[in-house]
C-alpha cells in the first residue's frame, strides 16, 4: 500500500509542477506604445521612461500621471484624487520616474514610452 500512495503522490506531484510551469505570468514591459492606463509591476516595469511626445504639440500636448490606485466606477469620483504627480507638456522629449510603489501609470498623447537604462551608482551624492 506505501508503494502505491508513493507512486500516486509522485504522479500527482509531477502533473501539478507540469501544470504550475504552463501558468508562467509575462514579464511587465519596458515599453509603451499606445495611450492608456498601465499597471505598474504587472503591466509595465518602473524606472525612469523617456516618451517620443505629442505628435502635433500645436493641436495638443501630452498629458500623463502616476496614480496611486486605479478608479473605478465604485470609487470616488473625481479622478484628480488618484494622481500622485501629472504633467500637461508640449515640449520634446517627455521624462516621467515611473516609481515601483505606483500602483498605475496613465498616458493620452504622448508618443511611445520607452524605459532608459538604469544609470550606474557612482557613488556619489553629486
Amino acid at each position: 500500500m506505501r508503494a502505491g500512495a508513493l507512486v500516486a503522490a509522485g504522479a500527482f506531484a509531477s502533473a501539478l509542477t507540469m501544470a504550475a510551469s504552463g501558468i508562467a505570468a509575462a514579464e511587465p514591459a519596458t515599453d509603451i506604445t499606445v495611450d492608456g492606463t498601465y499597471v505598474v509591476n504587472v503591466d509595465i516595469k518602473p524606472g525612469i521612461y523617456i516618451g517620443d511626445g505629442s505628435p502635433d504639440p500645436a493641436n495638443g500636448g501630452c498629458f500623463w500621471r502616476r496614480l496611486w490606485k486605479i478608479q473605478t466606477a465604485q470609487d470616488y469620483p473625481d479622478p484628480n484624487y488618484y494622481i500622485i504627480a501629472s504633467d500637461f507638456v508640449r515640449t520634446k522629449p517627455v521624462t516621467v520616474e515611473i516609481k515601483a510603489t505606483d500602483v498605475g501609470f496613465s498616458t493620452v498623447n504622448c508618443g511611445a514610452w520607452h524605459l532608459t537604462p538604469a544609470q550606474p551608482n557612482t557613488g556619489s551624492a553629486g
